[in-house]
């Protein structure tokens, strides 16, 4: 099915069957470990999954590679690395061999785990479960909080040193964009207006989870109710001075399943509203025909969005193919903020993007194709616990 030298297909089992013994069923957990000679080709091995089921796999041993892979043989996630440094303190899904993938099944059907690159015994383990939301209190929805004012922010969750820093609120940098106090709500409204559309309202109608729920909070119309659970932040201010981080956005996690339900991320808005040609500033792409307050809601929800998308499970797209994606990496970002083909933001060629399939960037050492749509869809479940 995916090539190599005669690949060995393991006997496929069914998670959701606590007869089958992979485990318990498909609301808890279960571990399939593997163990085997393997001859220089790839050994493959199925498991049947139920839409939703966050599965994660790592190799010890002489395995250095690990893919998923879906029914038609279209490779979804490979790994010569150990990425679980990434994953949130909260997620139950395994690390510390030579390569970890990770998966959120998009839908019920059969998957397959690759093990390559190596020669001798090797050890993988797979595990597989519900997503971290689902599985809270029926009823629980995950909120997300949008934080324009300023806020006090311990910058270690960023692996950056244990440090207090202060960051400036949204209005701090109205002026950069040649804006004044009394466009302030205007700006608030189209970024929430954004984010919605982004998460609520395409993950709704989009994805395969039909339990997808989410709370979009901000902290104009909302107390604040980050420190409860089940809340989540993305700060939206501050500069890299005050931060200490060089960067326009950064997430505490990235979280397949969504198992931190506390996360917290920031776009830092120096960059964003530097002079052009600033190749970072959304000044580089506005013009006397643009739809300036629009087009500044919706680049800066669109990055929002993106932070959003790493503490929901996923990892960076291509940004330089032909496929627009909210997980885009960075330095494309006039496709981040969907500028259309007259160079000018805030026009009618205008794109909407999205979370979608898209191919990992290369930049980072995985391989495949990452839905982005359904990985983030179905990290946000309402409680059915």
């Amino acid at each position: 099915m995916v090539g190599g030298s005669g690949p060995n297909i393991g006997s496929p089992t069914d998670p959701n069957d606590p007869a089958s013994g992979a485990g318990v069923g498909s609301e808890g957990a279960y571990s399939l470990k593997l163990s085997t000679q393997q001859g220089g080709d790839q050994d493959v091995y199925g498991v049947d999954l139920k839409a939703g089921d966050v599965v994660g796999a790592t190799v010890t041993g002489s395995g250095h590679h690990l893919s998923f892979y879906d029914s038609a043989g279209t490779e979804l996630m490979g790994s010569t690395i150990d990425a679980s440094g990434s994953y949130s303190p909260a997620s139950p899904l395994p690390g510390g061999g030579n390569a970890t993938v990770d998966l959120v099944a998009p839908r019920a059907g059969r998957y397959f785990l690759a093990v390559s690159n190596g020669v001798g015994a090797y050890h993988a383990k797979l595990e597989a479960y519900r997503p971290g939301t689902e599985v809270e209190p029926k009823g629980t929805v995950q909120t997300l909080f949008l934080d324009f004012d300023g806020a006090r922010v311990n910058t270690s969750i960023f692996g950056s040193g244990g440090a207090q820093h202060d960051l400036s609120p949204l209005s701090a940098f109205l002026p950069g964009w040649g804006l004044g106090p009394a466009d302030e709500n205007k700006v608030i409204d189209a970024v929430v207006a954004s984010v919605k559309e982004n998460i609520a309202t395409d993950l709704a109608k989009k994805g395969t989870n039909p339990h997808f729920a989410v709370r979009v909070l901000n902290s104009r119309d909302n107390p604040d109710p980050f420190g409860r659970p089940n809340v989540s932040r993305v700060v939206v201010g501050g500069t890299i001075a005050e931060s200490g981080i060089p960067t326009i956005g950064i997430s505490s996690a990235i979280d397949p399943g969504n198992y931190g339900h506390e996360d917290t991320a920031l776009v830092l808005l120096d960059l964003l509203s530097a002079a052009a040609p600033n190749p970072n500033s959304l000044n580089t792409y506005l013009g006397p025909q643009s739809d300036r307050i629009g087009f500044i809601g919706r680049g800066l929800g669109n990055i929002i969005t993106h932070e959003i998308g790493h503490y929901s499970g996923n990892w960076h797209t291509d940004q330089f193919d032909d496929t627009a994606n909210l997980m885009d990496q960075g330095g494309n970002i006039a496709q981040m903020l969907g500028v259309g083909a007259d160079g000018i933001g805030g026009t009618a060629d205008d794109v909407d993007v999205d979370f979608t399939t898209d191919s990992y960037t290369p930049q980072e050492p995985f391989t495949g194709f990452e839905d982005t749509l359904d990985t983030t869809a179905w990290g946000h479940s309402r409680g059915l616990g």
